[in-house]
């Protein structure tokens, strides 16, 4: 069966046999060409099921590649399928991709898009701080970011999604400069997302902001707190013993980013708070203490033995 009748037989099933998308995986441009016109036609409802299929059976099976299939989808008309393909090419690293995306998070006529766009492209913005990035491309990554954080006429998701990717700028004082105005803005969403990229900026200079939301009265504020943290890695050491006072959080979720943070952190306080921490009476920490106590030791070099205990 051809390229075109597969994709017929998938339009008009009852139910969507996942493992049947595989021959859409490894496509050339060329076949374009055969496909296209028959996926326009497959109702909607349709097409955005099996784009999210494709996406759950990539991350299952890391030797098929859909990248081409995703690159085509930027072009449905359906908001949904376009918000799909650009999650399902957060890993593709090729220039040619990252325009494509740069032009779509401008130019896209839906919010959900540019957002979701605006969020892959952080991925892009920590390869271009890590000079891992073309530096034209990186120059060009960074502006565009700039530039949708500061415009009013963007969403609040949009705005906020572009401030926590562009936080990876760490050299760039006007992106720091967005992350302070985004934190003293009265939209909560903002201020989260400012946390957010002050820890991705992994600058010093923002340990005492996230110090003091680990106090917020609002969860929300407190996890990005914790993970900010995280993401500063050793270089939050000075503030891990409020990191792990939030590992008894009353709600869950942060106390599980603390716990995550303190893996992140290392150390030997972070180390002894996670040993406490693997002997919980509750399971999801402990747990949680385990997992982090694994990263902590893969990170120091721990070999052999008990070392949880040592």
């Amino acid at each position: 069966m051809n390229l075109a009748s597969h994709l017929r037989t998938l339009a008009v099933r009852d139910h969507l046999v996942i493992s049947e998308l595989r021959p859409l995986s490894g496509l050339a441009h060329t076949d374009r060409d055969e496909v296209w016109p028959v996926w326009q036609r497959i109702p909607v409802e349709r097409r955005v099921e099996i784009v999210h299929a494709l996406m759950e059976l990539a991350e299952e099976n890391v030797d098929l590649d859909f990248t081409e299939v995703f690159r085509w989808l930027l072009d449905d008309p359906a908001a949904a399928v376009r918000t799909g393909a650009v999650e399902g090419l957060w890993e593709c690293d090729a220039p040619s991709v990252i325009r494509r995306l740069l032009a779509l998070v401008r130019d896209d006529p839906s919010d959900d898009v540019r957002a979701a766009t605006a969020t892959v492209l952080g991925r892009y913005a920590y390869l271009a701080e890590l000079e891992e990035l073309d530096a034209a491309l990186g120059r060009e990554l960074h502006d565009v970011l700039l530039a949708l954080i500061r415009d009013p006429r963007q969403s609040l998701e949009v705005r906020r999604r572009a401030v926590e990717s562009a936080g990876y700028f760490a050299g760039s004082d006007d992106v720091q400069q967005q992350i302070e105005h985004a934190y003293a803005s009265d939209e909560q969403l903002l201020r989260e997302s400012a946390l957010a990229a002050m820890g991705r900026s992994m600058l010093p200079r923002w340990l005492p902001v996230v110090s003091r939301e680990m106090d917020s009265p609002s969860p929300a504020l407190r996890y990005e707190a914790a993970r900010a943290a995280g993401e500063m890695a050793d270089n939050a050491r000075s503030i891990v013993a409020r990191v792990a006072r939030l590992c008894g959080d009353d709600d869950t979720e942060v106390a599980l980013a603390a716990i995550w943070a303190l893996g992140q952190i290392g150390g030997e306080m972070a180390r002894r708070a996670l040993q406490q921490l693997s002997r919980s009476q509750d399971e999801t920490r402990r747990q949680a203490a385990a997992e982090a106590l694994d990263e902590l030791a893969l990170d120091q070099g721990f070999l052999g033995g008990d070392w949880r205990n040592n």
